[in-house]
C-alpha cells in the first residue's frame, strides 16, 4: 500500500488525535523511517499506543508494517544492500568482459560529476557564504561518510583554524555537542543509510540554533530537511559500497572556494604550513 494515500483516504475518519499524529508522519517522514516507534512517538508528543493505533485504522498490521511501506515509498533498498550489490557485481562479471567492467565503472563516475555539477549551482555559494561567516565551524561525516569530513577539515585547517572535526574518538560527541551556539555552522555529511551519530549530532545543532550544512545525498534527507543549505551528490554506481567520489568533488571546489575569499591572507597562511611541514619531515625526501 501506498501509506500516504492511505492517510489522504482515511484523514477525515480518524480522532482528532490520531489525525494529529497522521499529519506528523507525513511531514517527518524520514525520520520515522530511522527513528523506533517509541522515539517517533516522543518526537510527535503522542503514545506509542497511538502510532498502534493509526496503524491498524489505516489497515495495517501494526507500526512496523507501516513504516515498511514508507522505506519502500523513499526508494530504500533491503538493509543487506551491500550484499545484494555484491551478488550482482559478480553476476555482471561472469557475463561481460572484463574491459566492460572496467570502462562502466568509469562512465558511473563521470555521470555523478556532471549531476553533481548541475544540482549545486544555485546553492554552492551559499554554503561558502555560511561557512565563512561562522566564528566556528564544527565537521562530521561517520563510516563512508568520513573521506569527505576528513577532507574539508584537513584542507581547510592549512588556512583557517576556527574549525573542528567530531570524529567520535573515545565517544567524545558530546564533548562537542555541548559547545555548539548560534554562532557556529555544523557541516554534516551523510548518505543513506543514515548513521546514528549523525542524527544526534543534526538534532542538538538544530536545538543549539546552529546554522546546518549538509552535504548528502537527497533533498529529502533528514540532513538537508534541516539545514539552511544543503549540496548534493549521489552515491550511485556498479561497486557494491555507495560511490563518493561527487562528494569528494564537491569538498574540493568548496575549499578553493573558501580559499579564494579570504584572499592573500589565506595563501600566505598556506605557505606557512606547507613550509612547515616540509622542515619538520612530514614528507618523504628521497634525497
Amino acid at each position: 500500500m501506498d501509506p500516504r494515500k492511505q492517510i489522504t483516504a482515511h484523514f477525515d475518519e480518524l480522532s482528532p488525535e490520531l489525525q494529529r499524529a497522521a499529519a506528523f508522519v507525513l511531514e517527518n517522514e524520514q525520520e520515522l523511517i530511522i527513528l523506533s516507534m517509541r522515539a517517533f512517538a516522543q518526537k510527535a508528543e503522542v503514545k506509542p499506543a497511538t502510532l498502534l493505533r493509526l496503524s491498524q485504522s489505516l489497515g495495517y498490521q501494526g507500526w512496523n508494517a507501516l513504516k515498511d511501506d514508507f522505506i519502500i515509498l523513499n526508494g530504500l533498498r533491503e538493509t543487506n544492500k551491500y550484499t545484494s550489490k555484491a551478488k550482482e557485481i559478480l553476476n555482471h562479471s561472469v557475463t561481460q568482459t572484463s574491459n566492460i567492467v572496467y570502462d562502466e565503472f568509469f562512465q558511473s563516475q563521470m555521470k555523478n560529476l556532471v549531476s553533481t555539477q548541475e544540482k549545486n549551482k544555485d546553492s554552492f555559494y551559499k554554503v561558502v557564504d555560511t561557512i565563512d561567516q561562522s566564528k566556528n565551524i564544527y565537521i562530521c561525516g561517520f563510516r563512508g561518510s568520513f573521506p569527505i569530513a576528513w577532507s574539508i577539515f584537513y584542507v581547510y585547517k592549512l588556512f583557517k583554524k576556527n574549525i573542528t572535526l567530531i570524529d567520535g574518538l573515545a565517544i567524545n560527541l558530546e564533548m562537542h555537542m555541548r559547545d555548539f551556539s548560534s554562532e557556529d555552522t555544523v557541516l554534516i555529511v551523510g548518505f543513506q543509510p543514515y548513521s546514528r551519530e549523525t542524527i544526534s549530532i543534526l538534532e542538538t545543532a538544530y536545538e543549539a540554533g546552529c546554522q546546518i550544512v549538509a552535504i548528502t545525498d537527497s533533498l529529502i534527507s533528514p540532513l538537508s530537511k534541516k539545514s539552511v543549505a544543503t549540496l548534493l551528490f549521489s552515491t550511485d554506481g556498479p561497486s557494491f559500497f555507495p560511490s563518493i567520489s561527487s562528494g569528494m568533488s564537491i569538498s574540493e571546489n568548496l575549499l578553493s572556494a573558501l580559499l579564494a575569499k579570504h584572499g592573500q591572507q589565506a595563501v600566505d597562511k598556506v605557505e606557512f604550513n606547507e613550509n612547515f611541514l616540509i622542515k619538520s619531515g612530514a614528507y618523504f625526501n628521497t634525497k
